[in-house]
């Protein structure tokens, strides 16, 4: 077993580390009230968040949940929210601390909630394989954890988490923090939460790589993607997952698992459609695209502009087509509409308004 790291609490208690949790849970999340607060006077919660490392008088506030409907995926989600002092100044701490450990041992292709290793980095290597051997990916099994974060078990994420840390006080504080979630399992919102369930998968993904007619192995946090050029083997390496799953962790595949041949139908994953000749976007993520553009350009043909969020949309979308083989579609619906205009929304650069005040499509 590899050595266990200790004296991570420690490197919490350093003024400098909190400044830069600060600093990094800030992006992206100036319009909120209360990161506002905070960057008024940022030395203030500085030393509010020190003293309450040094004197242990943290306690997490109790998340509020908020239940949403995720337009990206179609399902309904329960996200639990927290306050940016203390609880997100000290979430960025965790998982400033704890990253290091936890990559040590995290499998190259664990794709979700990890920088740098986003849907890109699944997306080539899904296509590298493909283009790289034929015959070895052959089939695909397309395999997904139901309900992954709800189901997780904490007495045995923590006991693996012990395994690679020795830092009692640490510990306890990523356990109260855990635990502060209302509902069962682990919440959907708390940034060490990405991380942990990432970690928590780690030994099953040793495990997939050791198994017979897997060749190719990559995974988007809970959704799971096996190629290899035996059927038969891959329908043997599922259940043997499955059984691993429930074993392990306590957790188990959706009942709607399959084994197919990439050429058949593709393999579904990451928002594309790969194939052995091409790669294509998924269907859902295309029609919103379509829409979109339909929609801007009326907007500007009427001599108005779009709002700043249908810009960027727009501009996020196109850039997506970049990676499939859709040059015509790209033409055809993106080709004849004013990019220019878009670009300028989209970088708040519209003359004579402020920024995203502009009137919206």
């Amino acid at each position: 077993m590899p050595k266990r790291v200790g004296h991570l609490y420690e490197k919490m208690c350093d003024k400098d580390q909190i400044r830069l949790a600060i600093r990094n849970g800030s992006k992206k999340k100036k319009h909120r009230r209360d990161v506002r607060r905070v960057l008024k006077d940022p030395e203030k919660y500085v030393d509010k968040v020190y003293n309450l490392l040094v004197t242990g008088t943290y306690t997490p506030t109790r998340p509020k949940v908020k239940h949403i409907h995720d337009k990206s995926c179609g399902k309904d989600r329960d996200i639990t929210i927290v306050p940016f002092y203390p609880d997100g100044i000290m979430h960025q701490l965790i998982v400033m601390a704890m990253e290091p450990v936890i990559m040590r041992g995290m499998y190259r292709f664990s794709c979700a909630s990890i920088p740098g290793r986003g849907n890109a980095w699944a997306r080539k290597y899904v296509r590298r394989a493909l283009d790289g051997d034929p015959r070895g990916t052959k089939y695909c099994a397309k395999l997904d954890i139901r309900h992954y974060y709800p189901s997780m078990d904490i007495d045995g994420l923590m006991g693996r988490l012990r395994h690679k840390i020795k830092d009692e006080r640490f510990l306890r504080l990523v356990e109260s923090v855990v635990r502060s979630n209302p509902l069962p399992g682990l919440g959907i919102g708390f940034y060490p939460n990405q991380w942990l369930a990432n970690f928590n998968l780690e030994a099953v993904d040793t495990f997939i790589l050791t198994l017979d007619g897997v060749k190719y192995y990559v995974r988007n946090m809970d959704d799971m993607v096996l190629m290899g050029p035996n059927k038969k083997k891959l329908h043997r390496a599922v259940k043997a997952i499955d059984k691993r799953l429930r074993e392990q962790l306590g957790v188990h595949l959706k009942g709607d698992w399959q084994v197919f041949p990439v050429d058949a139908r593709g393999v579904n994953f990451v928002g594309y459609r790969f194939f052995h000749s091409h790669t294509r976007l998924r269907a859902k993520p295309f029609l919103r695209f379509t829409r979109q553009c339909r929609k801007v350009g009326k907007a500007l043909a009427a001599g108005r502009l779009p709002s700043f969020h249908a810009a960027a949309g727009i501009l996020s979308r196109a850039g997506s087509l970049k990676h499939a083989d859709c040059v015509q579609a790209k033409r055809r619906y993106f080709g004849g509409l004013d990019r220019h205009k878009i670009k300028n929304v989209a970088r708040g650069r519209v003359p004579g308004e402020p920024f995203g005040n502009h009137r919206a499509v």
